[in-house]
């Protein structure tokens, strides 16, 4: 009797193992049957947020402008020339990046290289403003503010070279450590600043 339970019990576990093993043979391949499986599609959403950041960010910079334009036309003299400088660099670096996202080749890499060139540009251009004044008139600006001014391009050109050197790596950490540089120079240039004024109360 129990030699009979037992053979019974062999047949139905091999007429499971059989039914699992048609039901294996009926399934869609996969990749471990040699098959490469469906490839799998990217999401666009990350790059549909970016671009929309990127063209909402160029609209403000445009808007600024715009505003200081505005002042500037109504109020002969209120907006000085460096600072619609500063205004126009921001609207390139905008229009550059909304150009690198919209065309799939932004990175942090590339938009610290196009901020890089912009603040060699406006050094330039604040060196030659340094120049024209003192074309006018020559007690103006400070012998020392007009090179500090032209050692500022050299500085701004170091680095700028120094975020193509980061972007060429394609390290995230890299373009971040550039950045905290940045960070702390702006923050160092501007504490110098806001001591030179208020030394002079």
């Amino acid at each position: 009797m129990s030699q009979n339970i037992f053979c019974a019990l062999l047949l139905g576990a091999a007429a499971a193992f059989l039914a699992v093993d048609e039901s294996k043979s009926r399934a869609p391949a996969t990749e471990g049957q040699g098959i490469a499986p469906a490839p799998v599609t990217a999401t666009t959403g990350d790059h549909d947020l970016e671009l929309k950041y990127a063209e909402v960010y160029l609209k403000l910079a445009r808007l600024d402008l715009q505003k200081q334009s505005d002042l500037q036309s109504r109020v002969q003299g209120s907006i000085s020339l460096t600072q619609m400088e500063r205004v126009r660099g921001l609207l390139r670096v905008a229009e550059e990046n909304y150009r690198l996202v919209r065309e799939g080749k932004t990175s942090r890499g590339a938009l610290n290289i196009a901020r890089g060139r912009e603040a060699v540009h406006m050094a330039e251009e604040l060196y030659k403003v340094a120049q024209q004044v003192n074309g006018v008139s020559a007690t103006t600006i400070s012998a020392i503010d007009v090179e500090r001014a032209r050692l500022t391009i050299d500085l701004e050109r170091a680095s700028l070279a120094k975020a193509e050197a980061a972007a060429k790596t394609e390290s995230p950490l890299d373009d971040l450590a550039w950045e905290v540089d940045q960070n702390r120079d702006e923050l160092l240039r501007l504490r110098y600043r806001f001591e030179a004024i208020t030394a002079r109360r």
